[in-house]
């Protein structure tokens, strides 16, 4: 059975000796190659009238990558959720006596984001001082897959919110206090998520 290197070069053979993109992708769906697999072999090639084919450029992984990334990653999560416990114990604060507790909540918050913040935003404008120098550093997978989880969460945690919300109001329990809880984190989970699909719409992750 043919393995996805042979048919890579098979692929590149036959664009070198002058062959039509669809007379190769008909030749292989009728040997059997799904059309998902002759779409990324064939993509793989830029369309150029230049010989021999030209390579597209492929996405990189590296250690360096996981390791700055998924550190930027984790201290945005850790930040934004103290953010959000921070917001929210205020709010709480406004309607109730019980301030002792509370204090002790704010105070550890606050010196997570004391240490988050400017370590998130030092590790992002690193990094997008060094894709403006390098653009091939915007081809990294990790950096792309880590760039979608973030998407995925703040998504998840916005429909969380809004379900949440919906219930309440259902369910009678829909007060000041739980909106203004809800708007904190409707506001934090949109914001991230704003950045990043702006991110996308960019082409950096690419």
């Amino acid at each position: 059975m043919a393995s996805r290197d042979e048919l890579s070069l098979f692929v590149r053979d036959a664009l070198v000796a002058g062959k039509s993109r669809p007379d190769i992708t008909a030749a292989l769906i009728n040997a059997g190659w799904s059309e998902s697999e002759i779409k990324d072999v064939l993509g793989a090639w830029a369309e150029t009238a230049f010989t021999p084919p030209v390579p597209r450029p492929v996405q990189t992984v590296s250690a360096r990558d996981f390791f700055i990334y998924a550190l930027t990653f984790g201290v945005l999560l850790i930040g934004a959720i103290n953010l959000v416990i921070v917001l929210q114990v205020l709010v709480d604060m406004l309607f109730e006596d019980d301030n002792y507790a509370a204090v002790e909540r704010i105070r550890f918050g606050v010196s997570v984001l004391i240490v988050t913040a400017p370590l998130y935003l030092w590790l992002t404008v690193r990094e997008r001082r060094k894709l403006v120098r390098d653009p091939a550093l915007c081809r990294s997978a990790i950096r792309k897959w880590l760039t979608y989880i973030a998407l995925l969460l703040a998504s998840v945690t916005l429909l969380g919110d809004l379900i949440a919300t919906i219930y309440a109001f259902l369910t009678g329990d829909f007060t000041l206090q739980f909106l203004l809880k809800a708007v904190i984190v409707g506001l934090v989970a949109g914001g991230i998520f704003l950045f990043y699909y702006n991110m996308i719409r960019q082409g950096e992750p690419e």
